[in-house]
């Protein structure tokens, strides 16, 4: 690394100020975590396959995509505290409908209701951290929030099967709701504006498409942000799988299911604080490739493992496949976001929230396509995951493996 690359790297950031922001971008995987235990017994309220209600978390990413899409533009116009504000509020009563229901329509409406409150989290706090940081500063605050927000997925499942064994699963959401009260408080007393007036954008909001198609055409941004969502998206097609996977296919329990769904959260987590550590040494295109490259064996270990041989003999060898294809997630994450954003410091709610919807539209594409084989959860996790993280890798090969981003303020 050169000494600008160093001297960026070494260039100290607000600790406790973006751990905060970890603990607030939780309430996004609490939402979808806890409530992945709690699909069996939903389904046997409602009357269906759990296969069915699993649909209800691609369908939970559309709200992901839309809502990130507006908090965007707006949060670039009015400042990053206002749209979290308002997105919490949703989120809120979005969050005590679900608890009060028995219908399932209306529990899917708010659902969405819920994602659209929810994702405000995800593009302010991105967007905030672009506000104040060069990129390379960037990448190493990304990690570092991925810890905080990472306990969420660790801890989700269990509190969720804690929760499912004193109360129905009801209760899970009125939890959600008392997280998003949290979280209001959290912007009120800490979340100071980062995006000053002479930065907002004043242009008339039908300007807006103007701005994402512009950001579409801009190679700068869009092939990282494509490359980052398809291989994210491997995390999201294992979210809309799992329980179908681990507790009708493999028959586990719901607190075997937490363990499971835990470690591999904490194999994503412990990589995104070794890429912390090695963005000091090496560039940031460079850990992209190595994490994109783990993705890839795992995905095709999997398959192969799925086509084979019989997934049920050999279920440590899938969960260790699927184990290492998350965990190289904390390697292409933080860097695919950070490289990003390096150059759209101007408009980075805007960019914030479209490479965000990239990465939700990868997950409800996956979610369809996995409905579509008949096969077992294994072999369609297998073809899924190595397709997506297949043409990840191809974009991530075609960023210059020599970018140098230590110049970028």
């Amino acid at each position: 690394m050169n000494t600008r690359n160093l001297e960026a790297a070494q260039k100290p950031f607000p600790v406790a100020w973006v751990m905060m922001l970890g603990m607030m971008v939780a309430i996004g995987p609490l939402a979808i975590d806890m409530y992945l235990p709690a699909l069996p017994s939903m389904a046997d309220d409602f009357g269906v396959p759990v296969s069915n209600v699993a649909m209800s978390v691609p369908a939970y990413f559309i709200g992901l995509v839309v809502g990130q899409l507006f908090y965007g533009p707006f949060s670039d116009r009015v400042g990053r505290v206002l749209p979290m504000y308002i997105g919490m509020t949703v989120f809120v009563v979005a969050s005590i409908i679900c608890a009060l229901t028995n219908n399932e329509i209306v529990l899917f409406a708010a659902r969405t209701m819920q994602a659209l409150g929810a994702c405000v989290t995800a593009v302010v706090t991105r967007a905030a951290i672009r506000d104040t940081m060069n990129p390379i500063q960037g990448a190493r605050a990304f990690s570092l929030m991925v810890l905080v927000m990472g306990v969420a997925p660790i801890l989700a499942p269990t509190l969720g099967a804690l929760i499912l064994k004193l109360a129905s699963w009801h209760a899970l959401f009125w939890f959600l709701a008392g997280y998003g009260a949290l979280n209001l408080i959290l912007t009120k007393l800490f979340l100071k504006e980062t995006l000053a007036p002479e930065n907002r954008n004043t242009k008339p909001v039908s300007e807006t498409f103007k701005g994402y198609a512009s950001l579409v055409k801009d190679k700068t941004f869009i092939v990282p942000a494509v490359a980052g969502g398809l291989l994210q998206g491997a995390f999201f097609i294992y979210l809309s799988i799992s329980s179908e996977l681990f507790m009708v296919h493999y028959h586990l329990s719901e607190q075997q299911f937490a363990i499971a769904f835990g470690a591999n959260a904490f194999g994503f987590i412990a990589l995104t604080q070794v890429n912390q550590f090695l963005t000091k040494r090496f560039r940031l295109v460079q850990l992209l490739r190595f994490g994109t490259l783990m993705q890839l064996v795992s995905a095709l270990c999997l398959l192969f493992l799925g086509v084979f041989f019989s997934a049920q003999a050999y279920m440590p060898a899938v969960i260790l496949a699927i184990f290492c294809c998350i965990a190289g997630l904390g390697f292409t994450q933080p860097n695919a976001t950070a490289i990003a954003l390096a150059h759209q410091k101007k408009r980075a709610g805007m960019a914030s929230a479209l490479q965000g919807a990239l990465q939700f539209s990868v997950g409800i594409f996956g979610g369809v396509l996995l409905s579509l084989f008949d096969v077992s959860p294994v072999i369609k996790l297998g073809i899924v995951t190595s397709t997506l993280v297949a043409i990840g890798t191809l974009l991530v090969y075609r960023l210059d493996a020599k970018m140098d981003l230590s110049g970028v303020d």
